[in-house]
């Protein structure tokens, strides 16, 4: 069954081609780029992306850039791993020692992310509704934002979704998977939170042995046989192995007091992010929702079901000293609140975002349908091991996952119309908004220093160059 429902969505896909492929990641890109460089030539310094780059991430890289290529990792000024502090420090020694031009360089980081998601969509899709299914991504200030600043986030999600493309391919080849597994170890240099994604390669392999030839001869053979691709993410493992053995945790000593906690209502702000986007994109999810509820109602109530009890089985108010705050938070704390501990948000929003996310699941061919639902389990259960349930955290991958799950629809090719592409249009625009809002946010000064708590010490700051 697995076999025939792949071939079957293989025979509804249309490969669009390069061409489509570069004219979309071309637009994407330049679209990226015209409002990252107008924050970047135009000085702007404003809200909190811009407190977090001048305060610590140009702060350490340029530490970095003045020892290198000795450097002390000891405590860095960042919670991630530093390979995108790397990178920066590194164009520095080619001339990039500016802010501006530091700036410039998270730019083409950032570019690279959108114009890749848009490609791959693009060959599945055309140029057209690529560019529409990626205008909601671009618009957001977590993107704008840390491709005008200095802010690993973009790094990590091309790196994340290039992972996840590879895992996709149809059909599975074995040399995805191998350079699946060298980005993976590069990921975990740059996010060691993402160390999620090496469930997606392990899922790869296990879809590459089932679909191989001679077949597996039973479960246990296909494990088996799965065990090299678990071996191959190894040395990503061993990588944050040794971060975790230098800082003695899985962050740097001077944030393990506040980020090293779980955070339990997590889950459902993932699934009332989900169903907020998934509103955007329900001219293309519509078919298959009501798929799945004439001929799958009993999944489609277990995950609205599921959805209820992760809304409401933890604390899901708005709350500053428990990690819920900023984004979506600021709604949600407008919301009517049961019993001093359940948001009506939560609870409404969060089963409709679980039911939508089974029916599109249930639309996949069965290859992708693993791949993705692996995928998304996984980002969740690591995103949750954190103390802050941030917006930010979620939001740029759930508006690549939300699309990719459009364009993999097996029973409903995905095809661009005015009518259809206004909906989403309009949630970009909502979007940029919310950017454009935030960047008129408090002026930050060139010389801010990071919060008292993350100052070790006998450590001080003075003003950068």
């Amino acid at each position: 069954m697995s076999v025939r429902g792949d071939r079957h969505a293989r025979n509804h896909a249309h490969d669009h081609g390069p061409v489509a492929s570069m004219w979309a990641a071309a637009l994407a890109a330049l679209t990226l780029m015209v409002p990252a460089l107008v924050l970047i030539v135009g000085g702007n310094n404003n809200g909190r992306a811009a407190f977090d780059s001048t305060a610590y991430h140009e702060r350490f890289i340029r530490a970095l850039a003045e020892s290198f290529p000795s450097f002390d990792l000891s405590n860095p000024l960042t919670a991630t791993t530093p390979g995108y502090h790397i990178l920066v420090a590194t164009a520095a020694q080619f001339g990039a020692e500016s802010t501006m031009a530091m700036r410039l360089v998270s730019m083409v980081v950032g570019c690279a992310f959108v114009a890749t998601v848009a490609a791959w969509i693009a060959r599945r899709t055309g140029a057209g509704l690529a560019y529409v299914f990626t205008l909601p991504l671009i618009a957001s200030i977590y993107v704008v934002g840390s491709a005008a600043w200095l802010l690993p986030d973009n790094l990590a999600w091309l790196l994340v979704v290039s992972i996840l493309f590879l895992a996709l391919g149809d059909p599975p080849r074995a040399r995805r998977l191998a350079l699946a597994s060298v980005l993976l170890a590069l990921l975990v240099c740059v996010r060691q939170i993402h160390i999620w994604a090496a469930a997606t390669v392990w899922v790869g392999g296990w879809i590459l042995v089932g679909a191989g030839s001679p077949r597996p001869r039973g479960t246990v053979d296909r494990a088996l046989r799965t065990a090299p691709w678990i071996l191959a993410t190894v040395p990503a493992f061993a990588l944050l192995g040794w971060f975790v053995g230098h800082w003695g945790g899985l962050t740097p000593p001077r944030f393990q007091n506040e980020l090293q906690v779980v955070n339990p209502a997590t889950p459902a702000f993932i699934l009332l992010q989900l169903a907020v986007i998934s509103l955007a994109f329900l001219p293309w999810l519509g078919g298959a929702v009501r798929r799945a509820w004439m001929q799958h109602r009993g999944i489609v109530l277990a995950c609205a079901f599921a959805g209820l009890l992760a809304a409401a089985v933890p604390v899901t108010t708005a709350d500053l000293h428990a990690g819920r705050f900023s984004g979506w938070w600021g709604l949600i704390e407008r919301a009517p609140v049961l019993f001093g501990r359940s948001s009506v948000a939560m609870l409404v929003l969060s089963p409709v975002g679980a039911a939508m996310l089974g029916a599109a699941l249930l639309g996949l061919a069965p290859r992708a349908r693993l791949v993705l639902g692996v995928s998304i389990l996984a980002f969740t259960a690591a995103l949750t091991a954190n103390y802050y349930c941030f917006q930010r955290y979620h939001e740029p991958f759930l508006l690549v996952l939300v699309p990719v799950l459009c364009v993999l629809q097996r029973d409903q090719p995905a095809r661009l119309s005015p009518a259809r592409a206004l909906v989403p249009l309009g949630f970009a625009a909502l979007l940029a908004v919310i950017s454009v809002r935030g960047f008129r946010g408090e002026a930050v000064p060139p010389d801010a220093i990071p919060a008292a708590e993350h100052i070790a010490p006998g450590e001080a700051f003075g003003a950068m160059r």
